[in-house]
């Protein structure tokens, strides 16, 4: 009987304990959401990478680690926020600093342990157009100035984790800037 009531009692106990939803949702998917044959993300992942000096994020990246850490910090004062860092990498870029340094490009996979809590990763300033400086030849209707200028003002809201800016080209808009923010939902 007492063997009987302790096996009832430990079923309940482990059946009340709640697991993390899975990162991603549909048939076949893994609970790391890896390996999906018909799923979708559920928006509880997120591959977040930021480029910039060593003095902005540090030797191995470990600034770049603490500010969204502190960020998160503060967010989860408002809300429940719990996060998991997984995967994380640098490496250096072909950009050249006036020091003589490469710039360093840090790259980490974000992950909610609260199945309510989902990244929203949004674009909310694209340049055209860019230049470097205003020394730069070619055609330039806007400057890099002006983009790490937006993602400071976006890093200025509250319920932004980080901000970052991301850089391509286009043969019909030139060279473009794009200013990136990710916030929980």
């Amino acid at each position: 009987m007492k063997k009987t009531l302790a096996a009832l009692f430990s079923l309940l106990s482990l059946s009340s304990m709640a697991s993390a939803a899975p990162y991603y949702t549909g048939v076949g998917c893994n609970e790391e959401g890896t390996r999906c044959t018909f799923g979708k993300p559920s928006g509880r992942v997120l591959n977040w990478s930021k480029k910039g000096t060593v003095q902005e994020l540090g030797e191995r990246c470990e600034k770049f680690i603490n500010n969204i850490e502190a960020r998160k910090n503060e967010i989860a004062k408002s809300q429940r926020v719990e996060l998991k860092y997984k995967n994380f990498t640098y490496g250096y870029s072909q950009d050249i600093q006036e020091d003589g340094r490469a710039k360093i490009i840090c790259s980490v996979e974000l992950h909610s342990e609260v199945p309510e809590v989902k990244f929203d990763s949004r674009i909310i300033k694209k340049f055209f157009w860019v230049c470097e400086s205003k020394d730069s030849a070619g055609i330039c209707a806007h400057y890099l100035s002006e983009c790490e200028a937006a993602r400071d003002e976006a890093l200025q809201d509250k319920d932004v984790l980080d901000a970052t800016i991301y850089r391509g080209a286009s043969l019909l808009q030139g060279s473009i800037c794009e200013v990136v923010t990710t916030k929980f939902k």
